[in-house]
């Protein structure tokens, strides 16, 4: 009876140990398509958890926010943008290059229910046009941070305060995470100054399903502001929508809807797609841990 208690400890102890992951990496590709052109973004990022994840028999995209799991990330977003028009006969040629780099990192105070983070990013920007056999080009960087302190009154709850600079760089992890087309327009709100942000995380058993439940804002010169939604039918597959506008003059919302489903416990898939006034986007991503 022992022996056959301990064979099954050590099983499950086994399974649990299979299940857990350290390391994830995601990338993705999102193409925009413009009133007359189109911006395609690439993206990558890697994420080092300091202590293994445990899935457990939770939505495993959350895994690692429902273990209160440390970590710290590096990211890279490649954006391009290539138009063409005739100007009094003369055709011209121009090609936007946006390329950022960001470092982030969170913590989960020991013992405690106290979160903080912080990020850093730069924004290399490289603008060139030819017309009539002539070519210009302009390089230019810009540097932005975000920093948050944070509280989880109860499991699966987290509420932050922070303060972020947009103005001249954006987080890639964002980028990938909440798609281009906010993104970047977010950015705008903080104008030459520093944005205060408040965000909001709640993730719980609704029936015999899990939802999550996000809203995130930017108050600066103007207020930007994202309410997302998941529903995890099972562990492995969830399908979400998500609303954003901002109080800027002439801002337009944005309407996202989403999907990931995990083919094995440790590789995913996700498409997403989001249309606002002038622009449509369609976007893939996938994700493998270890």
């Amino acid at each position: 009876m022992m022996k056959k208690l301990f064979l099954a400890t050590a099983l499950l102890a086994s399974m649990t140990a299979a299940n857990a992951y350290q390391t994830e990496v995601n990338a993705s590709y999102e193409n925009i398509d413009l009133d007359e052109s189109d911006v395609n973004t690439f993206g990558i990022a890697g994420t080092y958890y300091i202590n293994p994840v445990n899935v457990g028999n939770t939505p495993l995209a959350e895994a690692a926010f429902l273990n209160k799991a440390s970590n710290i990330s590096l990211g890279y977003v490649n954006a391009s943008l290539e138009e063409e028009e005739n100007i009094l006969g003369v055709n011209v040629k121009s090609k936007l290059d946006l390329d950022v780099l960001g470092l982030a990192g969170e913590f989960y105070v020991p013992n405690s229910q106290f979160y903080v983070s912080a990020a850093v990013n730069q924004t290399q920007t490289t603008t060139k046009a030819s017309a009539a056999g002539f070519s210009a080009s302009e390089d230019d960087d810009g540097t932005g941070y975000a920093v948050e302190v944070g509280y989880l009154p109860m499991t699966g709850l987290l509420l932050a305060v922070g303060a972020t600079d947009m103005s001249e760089s954006v987080n890639p992890l964002q980028v990938m995470k909440n798609g281009f087309v906010y993104g970047w327009g977010a950015a705008g709100v903080s104008g030459e100054d520093t944005a205060a942000t408040l965000r909001a995380k709640y993730v719980t058993a609704v029936g015999n399903n899990n939802i999550n439940l996000e809203s995130q804002f930017l108050i600066g010169d103007e207020t930007a502001y994202r309410l997302a939604g998941d529903l995890y039918l099972d562990p492995t597959l969830s399908i979400g929508a998500s609303f954003a506008d901002s109080t800027e003059d002439d801002s337009d919302s944005i309407f996202g809807v989403r999907a990931q489903k995990f083919i094995t416990p440790v590789a995913a898939v996700g498409i997403g797609y989001s249309t606002t006034d002038g622009a449509d986007s369609f976007g893939i991503n996938g994700t493998f841990r270890f």
